[in-house]
């Protein structure tokens, strides 16, 4: 059995020790993982992730795969960059750019500021026909992750892109995706694929941090997250992949839960974290924190 683990950012794998799987096979993981772990590679997909990640400096000496990240020149950006677009009397916090450092390239990544002034007058005469007060903080909130992002980079870090047939995923399935692309495994665990939530709220390890949503919202829809993998269980029919649960699988339990949509593969198995250290052949001590 030649192992890979990918881990997704629920609330359920926070109890397991991380680094005693990177003594098994190699990690993969998502976004802001980076500030507790260091994977064998790191996927993002948002604009602001990426731009943390990268001012960090974590890519000039971590491998990454990040979204549409494609270098310009420096001597472009007075031609494509446009902050005054982004604070003409309606709010700030639309525009973000880093440090230059000496870096001669950017990236340049976002929503572009006709747009963004588009959506930001159709949601302020909503408000206005509903009689409801105009609140720019309130819109900028309704606004989302729109916005334009500037990170300025170094000739040479260790960031790849993604291939173009996944660019449109989610981090979690692109991170497999990536994983059995680059290590051809027999098994891959899915480690904190919570894909719901059992307070109906947020279920993520970095909720109510930056770039992250705050975890008195609504949980997200996990549709797209299911059908993604399915798309990766579709590819890879060789691979057997492992949703790792906290305890067995128990009708009406949101998290241990089998997941119908998945049950026409018969490479998808279900185990819990005891089942996980037999697997591994590790002891509990060793698993968890």
């Amino acid at each position: 059995m030649s192992k890979v683990f990918v881990l997704g950012n629920g609330e359920s794998r926070q109890p397991l020790n991380l680094d005693v799987l990177k003594t098994i096979g190699k990690v993969y993981g998502c976004n802001a993982l980076y500030r507790d772990f260091t994977p064998d590679g790191l996927i993002c997909v948002d604009s602001g992730m990426m731009q943390e990640v990268y001012d960090s400096g974590y890519a000039l000496e971590n491998r990454c795969h990040f979204r549409n990240w494609g270098k310009l020149p420096g001597e472009m950006y007075d031609m494509v960059v446009q902050p005054e677009s982004f604070f003409a009397g309606w709010g700030e916090g639309f525009f973000h750019e880093t440090e230059r450092k000496g870096y001669t390239q950017f990236v340049l990544q976002g929503t572009e500021p006709d747009k963004i002034m588009m959506l930001y007058n159709m949601i302020k005469k909503q408000k206005e026909e509903l009689g409801h007060p105009f609140d720019a903080e309130d819109i900028r909130a309704k606004l989302g992750k729109h916005g334009c992002w500037v990170t300025w980079v170094a000739d040479e870090d260790q960031i790849t892109e993604f291939h173009e047939d996944i660019a449109g995923w989610s981090a979690g399935p692109i991170a497999v995706n990536i994983a059995i692309t680059e290590n051809n495994p027999t098994d891959v665990f899915l480690v904190g694929f919570d894909l719901n939530s059992p307070t109906d709220k947020v279920n993520n390890v970095y909720k109510s941090t930056q770039n992250y949503i705050d975890g008195d919202y609504n949980e997200v829809p996990s549709v797209n997250w299911v059908k993604q993998h399915k798309q990766n269980f579709t590819k890879f029919p060789d691979t057997t992949f492992w949703k790792v649960n906290p305890k067995p699988l128990t009708e009406g339990d949101k998290i241990n839960a089998r997941i119908e949509e998945w049950d026409e593969f018969e490479n998808v198995k279900y185990i819990d974290f005891k089942e996980f250290e037999k697997i591994l052949d590790i002891s509990s001590a060793l698993l968890y924190k």
